[in-house]
């Protein structure tokens, strides 16, 4: 997994890429911790870029098809625990999604800010149901605040799969641009979004948020 953090001009961008889907396991959460510490510590901003062409497929299929049922459910529990963590977060979350983002993927989605995405033949959404899964409470919780009540008996209960527009219209996205420009795009908006006042906003966000984030902590 190649990761990166760097900071400049007060804009905290990680970027990670596993040259496949950058499947979410214990190693990745624990350099997205350490990276969010740090950015809460010196940025006013943080962008989550997948790398060229992608962005996140879901848990480590490795520890979640094994054998350890304990192991899957500290993955789980770990996963749950940055999700809260990023929609709770006191700096402005942008993700720049160049790529697929299904389940863990397009949680993460839903706990970012600001989601800025590919326009077309990129896949956005929860595929549980289908696969014979029940969404864990935490993205349950994360959907039913982020997702536009006319799409969330499509995405969770028939399991749909958005693209471009239609990932926006549903509330996976909040844009859609030709892929070239995702990144770009990202950045532009953490421009702008870190100068909110900093107290401000982290306050505003909890005040908003509150209620969703007990739910998903259950």
């Amino acid at each position: 997994m190649a990761f990166d953090f760097n900071i400049e001009n007060d804009i905290a961008v990680i970027t990670f890429d596993d040259g496949k889907v950058n499947a979410v396991g214990f190693d990745l959460i624990e350099k997205f911790n350490t990276a969010l510490d740090e950015a809460e510590k010196s940025a006013n901003a943080v962008v989550f870029h997948g790398g060229e062409g992608k962005f996140c497929g879901g848990f480590d299929l490795s520890v979640m098809k094994g054998d350890d049922k304990a192991e899957q459910l500290r993955l789980v529990q770990a996963g749950a625990d940055l999700i809260v963590r990023l929609y709770g977060f006191p700096l402005p979350v942008i993700v720049a999604a160049e790529g697929h983002s299904i389940a863990l993927g397009a949680i993460m989605l839903m706990a970012a800010d600001l989601r800025i995405g590919k326009d077309g033949g990129t896949k956005y959404g929860l595929n549980e149901t289908a696969i014979g899964m029940v969404l864990p409470a935490f993205g349950m919780e994360l959907a039913k605040a982020r997702l536009a009540l006319t799409s969330q008996t499509e995405a969770l209960l028939f399991s749909r799969i958005f693209e471009g527009k239609d990932a926006v219209k549903a509330g996976f996205l909040d844009a859609a641009v030709p892929q070239d420009q995702v990144l770009r795009t990202a950045l532009g908006y953490a421009e702008k979004l870190k100068m909110l006042p900093r107290a401000a906003f982290a306050e505003s966000k909890i005040q908003l948020r509150k209620d969703t984030i007990a739910n998903m902590k259950g």
